[in-house]
């Protein structure tokens, strides 16, 4: 963490006066669990670096060196964590993941180098080489108070198996990236379920997400160039229709679903070509067993909509509403769509 969030930006000239430290931590057979002193959510770029560097303590195998020492001389250790107002015993037990033991640190322990390694007074257990963790993920990273952050990881199986769950999704992502329309849009669907049910690594959730979420924007453009070509498809076969109808009522059914969005354009368009007839489109949408019904008037015309649409759905249990010249009702059960028609007609 200091590593990441401290030191790497003090290199850059980017010195924060924010101060990190740690403020608890529990370590079980399950996971990890470290609570420090930060003033802003660590984000993915950060917490991406910050495994990166636990992975690397990892591979380089370094060994976990314990001894005495005298207090007065192990605060001296460059970059050495202590908690600020505990009262250590003398001699204190150090703590160091380093390549060197504790003896040839104290020699020098002002070297710039020291503070590449972990160094603390601590008196818990630990492992006795870095190796023995095989492999370590990051699983979540959240304040649980007002400039406290919370990390939680995993190691050995547990985060091997985090790894390949995560390698596994990112293929499935990846691969999704061929397709289009409504096969990408219920792959998207699918997969945000499996990326955010996932027990794999915070950072590979996080670039997963963002992948998905231009997916969906593909997926927004393609249905918008959809509705539009729907529209235009639906209103020059109701502008036929008008043409060819007597009276002042057409009734039309174009199944399109139960979007509201496109039965608006639709009646709008319509309405622009068409003055001096009310429309009725019955739309059904497979999928839920529902379908709607739209009704468009010229404004202070003969025909009401609400009135006509409420006669048309009587006793099917519609919902819906509206005004004179604008009316919708939603019907549960397709099988009620001819009695709608047919109603609609008289």
């Amino acid at each position: 963490l200091k590593k990441v969030l401290v030191d790497r930006p003090a290199t850059t000239g980017k010195e924060t006066t924010a101060l990190l430290d740690q403020k608890g931590s529990l370590v079980d057979e399950q996971k990890l669990r470290f609570d420090f002193s930060w003033n802003a959510p660590v984000d993915t770029k950060q917490l991406k670096a910050i495994e990166a560097v636990c992975q690397d303590q990892i591979q380089q195998a370094l060994p976990v060196q314990v001894e005495l020492a005298k207090t007065d001389d192990a605060r001296q250790i460059n970059g050495l964590r202590a908690v600020f107002g505990e009262a250590y015993p003398d001699p204190v037990r150090v703590v160091g993941i380093a390549p060197v033991t504790i003896s040839t640190i104290l020699e020098n322990p002002s070297d710039e180098k020291w503070k590449e390694y972990s160094m603390e007074f601590c008196g818990g257990t630990h492992l006795s080489n870095t190796k023995e963790a095989e492999a370590l993920v990051l699983l979540s990273e959240e304040g649980i108070a007002k400039g406290i952050r919370r990390i939680v990881a995993i190691t050995k199986a547990d985060a091997k198996k985090a790894l390949e769950e995560g390698a596994a999704l990112q293929k499935q992502v990846e691969d999704a990236g061929s397709l289009k329309g409504d096969e990408l849009e219920a792959k998207v669907k699918q997969l945000t379920v499996s990326v955010n049910g996932g027990k794999i690594s915070t950072v590979t959730k996080a670039e997963l997400r963002e992948v998905l979420q231009d997916y969906s924007k593909k997926v927004v453009a393609y249905k918008k160039e959809k509705a539009a070509a729907q529209t235009g498809e639906i209103v020059a076969k109701l502008v036929k229709l008008a043409e060819t109808t007597e009276g002042d009522k057409i009734i039309c059914r174009h199944d399109f679903g139960v979007d509201g969005k496109v039965a608006k354009a639709v009646t709008t368009a319509f309405r622009k070509q068409v003055k001096d007839k009310a429309v009725m489109i019955v739309s059904a949408d497979e999928g839920s067993n529902r379908f709607m019904v739209v009704a468009n008037a010229p404004k202070n015309g003969d025909v009401d909509c609400k009135a006509w649409v409420a006669a048309a759905t009587e006793g099917t249990g519609g919902k819906g509403g509206g005004k004179q010249d604008a009316a919708q009702s939603t019907v549960e059960g397709l099988s009620l769509i001819d009695s709608v028609l047919e109603k609609a007609s008289q």
